[in-house]
């Protein structure tokens, strides 16, 4: 839904956009524990029982058959293969060994095994340190969306993510250092102000970018990643789809590899031609929220129904459609946006200003809802696979995410989900996978 009582006005001046919020909450309980279920039972018992050696034979179905379903990927693309053997004395030793193809782990288990020593197989998983940020246990997206694993291959590092939206707060102690020198298109202020007066555009670049493991706040999810803001709205989250147009125009001629589009309007040729030359000419993935009409008759919103643009709609914390997301045919990819209300255990938090603006927190994070939300979700994961591929095309990069995505709704492709919540651990890995393809 756009801001209350405010609706779209076409003007002879040029089409008004708005952020898509379906609404905010700062603060709200934490999640509540895990149920029961998820830890009763559990044991080392598994590994303690296997004390024999595996034969060879055993040894490579094992390797291969874990090498094959393991989306785990080392930085230079290889699969982390992981034998562990009984020295002397009974003490174990895990060797791991970076292999290319399934087949070769499973040679290199059954080669291994020969020596009558190997006790387990398996394929390396990714650690991180457990103080890590404060609010990360408040982040449910990223335990739904598994960010956190891609980050084995690539944390984004080396991409750069154009948040078009209202500034963005470089000073806020979860975002600096991210941040680049950006442009300013709304009147007021200098040509590189960027200052975020209203709140959106720092969360928005929270959930992208938000540094990880520096005890502080909450992790982005791609926190390796530059921030390029580009002010194209004003305090109270709206504008013209002319600056929109220019902005995304600035934002491909000035080192953005992907484009975030956190906004919706009605059809403006100058954002479409800004949108098809940012993609075509630029090479700059461009990902835009489907729209907060879900409730409200699903009211076509540009630039995400533009064929060129990556459209998100958003899911809730139980992978399930959010009522207020536009449901239309162009939806191509599913991210978290939260449900409407509830706080940090159903909403999606990130960073916020503190003072200034028209959605603050005084602590710097607050939880908000929307395809807002959802859309820096894949805008992350866009700036993974760049990186993890860098030699794909944005065609190449949407058709990786659609074919690695999570089916949910109805089967195949539908106006909800589009092809299913994102899935960036698989993403990155080596290889392009199959199915259908991004136009």
């Amino acid at each position: 839904m756009k801001w209350a009582g405010r609706s779209r006005v076409a003007l002879a001046v040029g089409a008004i956009v708005s952020a898509f919020t379906a609404s905010g909450c700062f603060g709200g309980p934490p999640p509540p524990p895990p149920p029961p279920s998820e830890c009763a039972g559990t044991s080392s018992a598994s590994a303690s029982a296997q004390s024999q050696p595996i034969p060879p034979d055993q040894a490579r179905d094992e390797a291969r058959a874990a090498a094959a379903q393991s989306p785990v990927r080392t930085p230079d693309g290889k699969i982390p293969l992981v034998t562990v053997e009984q020295g002397s004395g009974g003490v174990p030793e895990a060797t791991q060994t970076r292999v290319s193809s399934p087949d070769e782990a499973g040679a290199v288990a059954e080669q291994r095994a020969s020596s009558e020593s190997v006790v387990a197989v398996e394929i390396d998983k990714p650690v991180r340190a457990t103080i890590t940020d404060p609010l990360r246990n408040q982040q449910w997206a990223l335990d739904n969306v598994h960010f956190e694993n891609a980050w084995a291959t690539t944390n984004g590092s080396g991409a750069t993510v154009a948040v078009v939206d209202t500034g963005v707060l470089a000073t806020h102690e979860d975002l600096n250092g991210q941040v680049l020198t950006g442009q300013r298109f709304v009147s007021g202020g200098g040509a590189t102000d960027t200052t975020d007066d209203n709140g959106h555009g720092t969360h928005v670049a929270g959930i992208i970018g938000a540094a990880a493991n520096n005890g502080k706040g909450i992790a982005g999810a791609a926190p390796g990643v530059k921030i390029l803001p580009v002010k194209v709205l004003d305090s109270t989250g709206r504008g013209f789809a002319s600056d929109v147009a220019n902005g995304i125009t600035w934002a491909a001629a000035n080192g953005a590899d992907v484009i975030n589009l956190s906004l919706g309007g009605d059809f403006s040729s100058a954002e479409e031609t800004a949108v098809q030359t940012a993609r075509n000419n630029g090479g700059v993935v461009v990902v835009a929220a489907a729209g907060n009409d879900g409730q409200k008759g699903n009211t076509v919103s540009y630039p995400g129904n533009f064929p060129e643009a990556i459209a998100v709609g958003g899911t809730q914390n139980d992978n399930s459609h959010a009522a207020y997301s536009t449901s239309c045919p162009y939806v191509d990819l599913a991210a978290p946006g939260g449900s409407a209300s509830g706080g940090s255990s159903t909403q999606v938090l990130s960073t916020l200003p503190s003072s200034g603006c028209q959605i603050c927190s005084p602590s710097g994070y607050g939880a908000i809802s929307g395809t807002s939300m959802a859309t820096p979700h894949v805008s992350a994961a866009a700036a993974l696979v760049h990186e993890a591929h860098s030699a794909f095309t944005p065609v190449q990069i949407c058709t990786q995410l659609i074919r690695t995505a999570f089916d949910l709704g109805s089967a195949g492709k539908d106006n909800d989900f589009g092809y299913g919540l994102i899935q960036p651990d698989t993403a990155v890995g080596p290889t392009m996978a199959t199915g259908p393809s991004c136009p």
